[in-house]
């Protein structure tokens, strides 16, 4: 599954624009309809959206999700949690653009009114099964209004021909442009269509073949029965041979198939079959799977593959046995992805350096140092900061004693972080090596005997793990 932080990242803009317009009444139907099914999280996603648009307008300015996370108080995992439930139930349409700097266009659907959310099964069922009955008669009720027939008036409106004349007008303006310009779109209300009907999953063909000419005619398949029999099917899970019994059952003396028949029938049959207790709405949306963090001694690819697919914070969580990163360390990590504009991947490979060069410190000035760097070469792949680390290696460590010479001395309460990185900059650091034989000192030569000896260790440990069985 892909990773989250490959979907989504807080630097990323979005627009929000509406397909046609929202009206008051539409916020009772979010909060009293909708809010059951998709949770209060995806309700408030989709109204803080509805307010970044101005006052009779369609499209709101540009902005981060960053500061939509703000306003939420809510994680990256959770908004893209919300932006999925609230695209599952058809209340929003998400467009992307662009490569490495990508922009998102969130589309608010209007939700649907009462009498068709309530016609639709699979809301109608999901609904009642998440509030009871006695709540859904409530809710039901309270968007009924009683209507008088009219069967003993006789109507007498009289048609636009009989009021209005419109010849004199169009002698008098002429020259009215009545063409839309182009990129313009007239304010108008628009209509939700339902949850999509996916008839990929459903084989109508054997379904039909198992049905008789004579007891279902062809025609009285339209596009609508074959919608509700999708929907009917992918809500009680019912396969096509059990819908061929419950479309017979809807069948009346017109040879014509009644949907609230064909709906009573379905139900009918997973009540008599399966269980007496209605479907409840479940997400089959699991979470992204962690990216395995790599062993010691462990191939470059695999390597790649952990930094472009964790999390900064991930990362760094490793790196410490499993230590939750400080506040303060989480704000440089914010830094990084925000305001240096620097993609999760690239982010990942700096703190793995500087981590393995400051003692397992991560030192603020130095990591700005290094970010400011790549953010000025557009680095934006794992691979392309690899490589400048080694290219750059000796400026970069030029740049720490600058950072630490330039920094009184003070007490650290960090965790030392004792764990295992990739030697990935080991060419860089034997090249620059190479460069300056003369410039060793024995402080450097006891850091790198320390380093040899913990790379034995850990090679050691990895051997005996392999021995004993595990992964």
């Amino acid at each position: 599954m892909t990773n989250m932080w490959r979907e989504i990242q807080p630097a990323d803009e979005y627009r929000v624009q509406l397909n046609g317009l929202l009206h008051d009444s539409d916020r009772s139907l979010l909060q009293l309809l909708y809010q059951p099914l998709v949770g209060a999280p995806s309700i408030s996603f989709y109204s803080m959206l509805w307010e970044e648009v101005q006052k009779n307008q369609l499209e709101s300015i540009p902005s981060t999700h960053a500061t939509l996370l703000g306003m939420l108080s809510a994680s990256i995992e959770e908004l893209f949690e919300a932006r999925i439930h609230l695209e599952g139930m058809g209340l929003l349409k998400t467009y992307i653009k662009g490569g490495d700097s990508r922009e998102f266009l969130y589309q608010l659907q209007p939700p649907l009114q009462a009498k068709d959310f309530f016609e639709d099964p699979m809301l109608s069922v999901f609904l009642y099964r998440q509030v009871g009955s006695s709540q859904f008669q409530k809710l039901k009720k309270k968007f009924c209004v009683p209507f008088e027939e009219l069967t003993s008036y006789r109507e007498v409106t009289r048609s636009f021909q009989d009021v209005y004349a419109s010849e004199a007008l169009l002698k008098q303006m002429p020259d009215l442009d009545l063409a839309q310009k182009e990129n313009e779109t007239l304010l108008y209300k628009s209509a939700n269509q339902g949850i999509e009907t996916d008839f990929a999953t459903f084989d109508f063909h054997l379904l039909l073949a198992g049905l008789s000419e004579m007891m279902v005619p062809r025609k009285a398949m339209t596009y609508s029965v074959k919608s509700m029999t999708a929907k009917l099917a992918a809500l009680y899970g019912l396969n096509e041979i059990e819908m061929k019994s419950v479309i017979m059952s809807a069948v009346n003396e017109e040879s014509e198939i009644e949907m609230d028949a064909l709906r009573k029938a379905a139900r009918d049959y997973y009540q008599l079959h399966r269980s007496e207790i209605l479907p409840k709405l479940q997400s089959v949306r699991r979470k992204p799977e962690t990216a395995k963090t790599p062993e010691a001694g462990g191939d470059e690819a695999e390597l790649i593959r952990y930094l472009e697919e964790a999390s900064p914070v991930q990362v760094l969580k490793d790196a410490s046995n499993g230590i939750e990163p400080s506040k303060s360390e989480l704000t440089l990590i914010e830094e990084l992805l925000i305001q240096k504009k620097l993609p999760s991947g690239v982010v990942n490979v700096l703190l793995q350096f500087v981590l393995l060069r400051t003692g397992m410190k991560l030192t603020k000035g130095f990591v700005e140092q290094i970010a400011n760097h790549w953010s000025r070469s557009n680095i934006q792949t794992v691979e392309a900061a690899m490589g400048l680390a080694k290219k750059e290696y000796k400026t970069y460590m030029e740049w720490k004693e600058e950072t630490k010479n330039g920094t009184r001395k003070r007490k650290s309460n960090k965790t030392i972080r004792r764990e295992q990185l990739p030697d990935w900059f080991k060419e860089g650091q034997k090249s620059a090596d190479e460069a300056n034989p003369g410039s060793d000192r024995p402080k450097e030569r006891a850091d790198n005997d320390f380093e040899e000896k913990k790379r034995a260790y850990l090679e050691k440990r990895r051997q005996k793990k392999l021995e004993a069985g595990e992964n």
